[in-house]
């Protein structure tokens, strides 16, 4: 059975379900191309996994290196240590995604135009960006989205292998090292 938005005005939800699909789809296209054009081989495979000279300590881990991996850039991951900018810069299968309580202006980052960054305008969006993506790991802080986590993780089990919550009164860093060594 429908729900009552949805009988009044299904263009919109196929409207949006449209639009997170080209995202996805044009971000997967992009993906590969940035794979394909690269075929200068770095000197040593461990400086290609690190962030910067004043961030050793936050490499991708063996485990993550060749994963899809997408950070939703709440007020827990702005205000972390995380060195976003370098990690979006750097890391070919980082994904960040904008949630719908902010825009690139909150972000402080500086960010190349047209460059892995996706914004999602509701939590229905930013769910079907996630069901479309498919990343492996995500890393997210529900409470700053204000999701319920334990009906949202069993729905996004079925699309993403790793899903890491942060807690807002936990140290970030600490609940991240999984992915970052």
């Amino acid at each position: 059975m429908m729900s009552r938005k949805a009988q009044r005005n299904p263009t919109l939800y196929l409207a949006a379900l449209i639009a997170t699909s080209a995202v996805a789809i044009s971000y997967k296209v992009y993906d590969s191309y940035i794979k394909s054009s690269q075929s200068t081989p770095t000197k040593d495979t461990n400086d290609s996994t690190s962030l910067t000279p004043a961030t050793k300590s936050f490499t991708i881990s063996k485990k993550y290196l060749n994963k899809s991996i997408a950070i939703t850039l709440s007020s827990s991951f702005l205000s972390s240590q995380l060195p976003l900018n370098e990690i979006l810069t750097t890391q070919e299968n980082m994904i960040f995604i904008i949630p719908p309580n902010l825009n690139e202006d909150d972000l402080n980052l500086k960010i190349p135009p047209n460059f892995k960054l996706l914004k999602c305008s509701n939590v229905q969006g930013y769910l079907q960006i996630l069901k479309n993506l498919k990343p492996d790991c995500l890393l997210l802080c529900s409470d700053d989205l204000g999701i319920n986590y334990t009906s949202l993780s069993s729905d996004l089990r079925n699309f993403i292998r790793t899903i890491i919550n942060v807690e807002q009164d936990q140290d970030l860093m600490l609940q991240v090292r999984p992915v970052f060594n």
